[in-house]
């Protein structure tokens, strides 16, 4: 297989890195400690909204 644009190739790989780079040099820290645990079953508060709490209540 011949390449026909390796400039180009080349642009595009030096353009992703350095998206990469500016994205990692600009963000803040991601705090894995701020997330909820993966399967949270039966802990904390009960959800106030949502579909369940539109349903129609008993007269």
């Amino acid at each position: 297989m011949k390449r026909k644009c390796p400039g180009l190739i080349a642009l595009f790989w030096t353009a992703v890195v350095v998206l990469l780079v500016l994205d990692w040099r600009v963000s803040t820290p991601h705090d894995r400690f701020a997330e909820p645990p993966p399967l949270a079953l039966g802990n904390g508060p009960a959800a106030d909204a949502g579909h369940c709490s539109l349903a129609p209540s008993s007269r």
